[in-house]
């Protein structure tokens, strides 16, 4: 039978023998199994387990210490419904990690930032650009809060989409929701060609510019991931068009990592983040954030 370490009792409440710090705790044998003590510096019960002493996990504290991991956003909700948005601990195999979670659409993890700086191939989300592919992590903690940034953690490459995306552009709160599951973000941009169901107004609805901007390019509207339908235009995730009715020379796009024209290492019709229209060529580039859940 175990003993609880007890200060003091009274009809109110149990007041539990209070030791601050590890090296202060009491020293017991195997058959004191099942004490409990409270650690007045980490503010938590602690359990002996008749070999070693122990925190004691109590509901809420999943994904909140780096002890104490989740391997979802799901699996937090479903220990806490109540859990807010905000900054948690995370593991998919490789060691504890911290994120944003957007929790109010159900547990969507920041996993990339895309920075609308430099506008020009030279940034490192433009279509040839080196984080689309990485398997290792960049300015993680960048990814513990919604401000801008050039940033991915392990979610991106290691955590498996079970439900969709969550794109956002120009402002965390812009976003474009896609299903899709069974890939990481990773997969998903640098993996076979997936075409989406979503319209060539979505995409027009998404950018903050006008949509008139690309009324002069009305044909050959094709969107998905990693797509490309001809050898002068590909996309890691968006939208092309052309003024001409076919698919051969789509001159405009909007998304993230796209190019047309057989401008994917130069020119300006190019974007990391954002889009470019054609006639005249105006480039509009934007900050771009990544979720997955």
């Amino acid at each position: 039978m175990g003993i609880i370490n007890v200060g003091k009792v009274d009809t109110n409440r149990v007041e539990f023998s209070g030791y601050s710090g590890s090296g202060n705790y009491p020293s017991l044998g195997a058959s004191e199994a099942g004490s409990l003590i409270y650690d007045t510096s980490l503010g938590k019960l602690v359990l002996w387990t008749g070999s070693e002493w122990e925190e004691v996990k109590t509901k809420g504290t999943l994904g909140l210490d780096a002890s104490n991991p989740a391997a979802s956003p799901a699996a937090i909700l479903a220990n806490d419904p109540s859990s807010a948005n905000g900054v948690y601990w995370l593991n998919h195999g490789s060691g504890a990690y911290q994120t944003y979670i957007d929790m109010t659409n159900g547990g969507y993890i920041l996993c990339g930032k895309i920075p609308a700086s430099p506008a020009d191939t030279s940034n490192p989300w433009s279509y040839n650009g080196s984080r689309w592919s990485s398997s290792s992590p960049v300015n993680e903690s960048q990814c513990q809060n919604t401000g801008s940034g050039d940033a991915l953690n392990r979610a991106y490459y290691e955590y498996q989409a079970t439900l969709g995306f969550r794109f956002a552009m120009s402002s965390v709160t812009n976003v474009l929701t896609v299903a899709r599951g069974g890939v990481t973000p990773r997969d998903a941009f640098t993996g076979s060609q997936y075409n989406t169901s979503l319209s060539r107004n979505d995409f027009l609805n998404w950018i903050p510019e006008s949509s008139s901007q690309w009324n002069n390019q009305p044909h050959c509207n094709r969107n998905g991931f990693n797509r490309t339908d001809s050898n002068a235009a590909a996309m890691r995730f968006g939208h092309t068009m052309n003024n001409e009715n076919e698919c051969n020379s789509n001159d405009s796009a909007i998304g993230f990592g796209c190019y047309t024209n057989n401008q994917s290492s130069s020119g300006s019709r190019n974007c990391a983040a954002g889009g470019f229209r054609w006639a005249s060529t105006v480039r509009y580039p934007y900050n771009g954030w990544i979720f997955v859940k």
